[in-house]
């Protein structure tokens, strides 16, 4: 009954497909009110006054709130900088909530926020990182030091953070160097592209606690701070699973929550949120802009001596969503990790403007970072006369004792331990060049490029638990409410071959935050990671309970007994007893549980190649993507399909990200507000795509598994730019690629 590395198809498919599945939009108690916010028009600007009195008598309007109303209280996933509403404080980007309506409709909600009259003293505002960074620009956060979680700061600025990583002597290198590249690489601001908007539904029950189903892919994270933002108890506070329709990222937060909490209490009604798209795309939490300056410096050989790269990150008004912390400036170490590089000095800054915040999405930083790194790889390859597969061959670290510890990657050095890892960089890149056929030759205007990337998986904890009911039924419960990942079907695979039952008899049930398990939330891949093993150690825990109970019960020696279909056999008589017979005489069921933390070490890295073949009209700026390789290094793959499967959507989100995506800002104020402006890839857009998994047994766990969220996603962009600029013979230094930088005049 193996199903451990076989493709299965995903447990919650049907349900969702049928229309059946919940999500949290979804969520409707009766006589339900509907939360509207009212939203600054302004970039940087104070409230001077706020009336109601239009909407106070307005039939179905039932409560309404401004800042006075919440003053002080701010929110955040670790900086806690963000007003609740911002109306007692100031505005710092258009689209600010400045008071929320509570009405009996959405429509209601939606024609009362009209009537509220707001009045604004409008204040300077800055836009761009690179100028809030200098001195002298407008501070927006003049109380940042008395903000909670926050890194105080010695002299008060808009720089959030600021991280310096370096090793070696980058002066020392470059002066070793024969030949020195540099150049300045943009990218956008992006939307993560989830189906259903943040939504939440808030309800106070009958024993006064506070039911609460949102969208977040974190939800043990968040209940501290919303708990704390209630003035409640935490005990008090219940977050319910449900389906998350996509995340990638950006619903890390709790957006809604509080004010539905606060406008609950006031009414004794739920109160429900969902985002419309056009608050999605205006105001909330898209991938930061970046403008990354990398300089690098290499001997005539192409060996790299020196790297030196600084990146500006725009936060936007708040980092109440962004990566801070351990990823501080965003600017990612992983641009050199591949490569042998002996001096390096990386300084990275995130800084707050007067736009919308920057909040998480698939690799963040890293995309960024990659796109400037395999960029100016490929610029330097140019400038050394010699093909970019070659250069990046000669300069890939062979051995983890190469590699230079950092927080994304701290190999096991030592070859005789079980977790020391066969670095297999060539072999990657040499696979994706056969898939491609990179040496093959090329018409004109067609290019062929390179990009290259390492990621390793985040770790901490997680808390499984496996339960066998009477009539046969098996129950996993998880903490972690899967955004669409397939994380559930792993996790049924693992116990489907570990009690060696029919996967069809398994089923999902997430835990409510009242089970009291603590789990670190979706993210940087750590799923299969850290949940299968989860469901592994639970599934032992599960086979020593019931062995234990059939060994009383039927006076059987402990030691004599095997788990085989399901059943407890008596390796002794041969005798043998289903689950559900065991269970029938306890009355009730029998579990297993394990709550595992993998703590913050990452030893493992996979590693990926990607190539895409593009073809270019120079005279119409046209850039056609005719085919796309990714080959990815990893370790045992749970499920062949569910693997394959994040590969392309991430191949395909980087696409759109490479050649149309981008949220246009003109003075802090997002233009394309719907998704007939914002263009996303559809069918039409995609090439042929090419998948090649190299597997291997190392990795986490007793299973081997490795993770595979992020890392297919970043290397999409200096791909396709590489491609374009070996078809144009000229760089690419942006994304996304328009036809205007790709146009030649004939004429010129």
């Amino acid at each position: 009954m193996a199903v451990v590395g076989k493709s299965v198809p995903r447990l919650d498919g049907p349900e969702k497909v049928t229309g059946k599945a919940r999500f949290v939009a979804d969520v409707v108690n009766p006589e339900t009110l509907w939360v509207k916010f009212v939203r600054s028009p302004f970039a940087h600007a104070r409230v001077t006054s706020i009336d109601f009195s239009a909407i106070e008598t307005m039939p179905g309007v039932r409560a309404f709130l401004s800042g006075e109303d919440v003053k002080s209280l701010r929110g955040g996933n670790l900086y806690a900088d963000e007003p609740i509403l911002a109306s007692w404080d100031k505005v710092r980007f258009i689209g600010d909530k400045v008071a929320a309506v509570a009405a009996d409709t959405k429509e209601i909600a939606e024609d009362a926020i009209k009537l509220v009259n707001v009045t604004y003293d409008e204040l300077p505002a800055v836009f761009e990182p690179e100028q809030a960074a200098a001195p002298g620009a407008p501070i927006l956060h003049e109380e940042f030091n008395d903000y909670r979680g926050v890194q105080k700061q010695e002299s008060l600025s808009n720089v959030v953070q600021s991280v310096v990583t370096e090793w070696g002597d980058a002066e020392e290198g470059f002066r070793l160097s024969d030949v020195i590249v540099e150049n300045t690489y943009t990218t956008p601001r992006v939307h993560q592209g989830y189906l259903e908007p943040h939504a939440c539904t808030v309800w106070i029950d009958e024993e006064e606690k506070v039911q609460v189903w949102m969208s977040s892919q974190i939800p043990t994270g968040r209940r501290p701070h919303l708990a704390r933002m209630m003035g409640i108890e935490r005990e008090r506070l219940v977050i319910n699973p449900a389906h998350i329709g996509g995340s990638f990222g950006g619903k890390m937060d709790a957006t809604g929550v509080v004010i539905c909490y606060l406008l609950a209490a006031k009414t004794g009604k739920a109160v429900k949120y969902v985002m419309d798209y056009s608050e999605e795309l205006s105001a909330m939490n898209p991938r930061h802009p970046a403008t990354i300056k990398v300089k690098v410096g290499a001997t005539s050989d192409g060996l790299i001596q020196a790297w030196e790269a600084e990146g500006f990150f725009a936060t936007g008004g708040y980092a109440a969503y962004a990566p801070v912390g351990e990823l501080g400036g965003m600017l990612s170490t992983a641009m050199v990790e591949p490569y042998l590089v002996p001096n390096v000095r990386i300084n990275s800054h995130q800084v707050y403007t007067n736009t919308v915040p920057g909040g998480y999405i698939r690799g963040p930083g890293m995309m960024q970072s990659v796109f400037a790194s395999e960029s100016i790889i490929d610029m330097l390859a140019k400038e050394l006369g010699m093909d970019p597969f070659e250069l990046r061959g000669k300069n890939f670290v062979q051995t983890p004792k190469d590699v230079k510890a950092t927080e994304h990657w701290t190999p096991i050095t030592s070859p005789e331990s079980d977790k020391y890892q066969n670095l297999r960089l060539n072999e990657i890149l040499q696979a994706a060049a056969d898939k491609a056929g990179y040496f093959d030759p090329k018409l004109p205007n067609v290019g062929r490029g390179i990009a290259f990337h390492g990621q390793g998986d985040s770790g901490y904890d997680t808390p499984v638990a496996v339960r066998v009911n009477s009539d046969g039924s098996i129950i996993i419960n998880t903490m972690i409410y899967d955004p669409g990942m397939g994380t559930g079907t792993t996790l049924a695979q693992v116990v489907a071959d570990e009690l060696d039952v029919d996967l069809r008899r398994i089923t999902i049930e997430p835990w409510s935050t009242e089970a009291g398990k603590r789990d670190y939330g979706v993210a940087g891949q750590r799923g299969t990671r850290v949940a299968t093993r989860a469901a592994y150690e639970a599934s032992q825990d599960f086979k020593k309970n019931i062995s234990l109970l059939a060994s009383e019960l039927l006076g059987w020696q402990e030691d004599s007994l095997i788990i085989k279909e399901g059943k407890i056999v008596n390796r002794s008589s041969s005798e043998e007893v289903t689950f559900e017979d065991i269970v029938s005489r306890t009355g009730g069921s029998i579990s297993g549980e394990a709550s595992i933390d993998e703590g913050d070490e990452i030893p493992y890295m996979s590693f990926t190649a990607h190539i895409a073949e593009v073809e270019v009209d120079p005279g119409t700026g046209t850039v056609w993507l005719k085919r796309y390789t990714a080959a990815h290094e990893t370790g045992k793959v749970v499920n062949p399909q569910g693997f394959t499967a994040q590969i392309e959507g991430g191949v395909i989100q980087g696409i759109g990200h490479s050649l149309m995506e981008e949220l246009i800002a003109e003075d802090g104020r997002i233009l394309n507000q719907s998704f007939a402006d914002y263009k996303m890839p559809t069918q039409r857009d995609i090439p042929e795509l090419n998948i090649v998994v190299l597997n291997s047994d190392i990795g986490y766990g007793p299973l081997k598994v490795r993770g595979i969220g992020d890392t297919p996603i970043v290397p999409v962009g200096p791909a396709i730019a590489n491609a374009v600029s070996d078809a144009l013979n000229r760089s690419i230094n942006k994304i996304p690629i328009k036809p205007s930088d790709v146009y030649s005049d004939p004429h010129s």
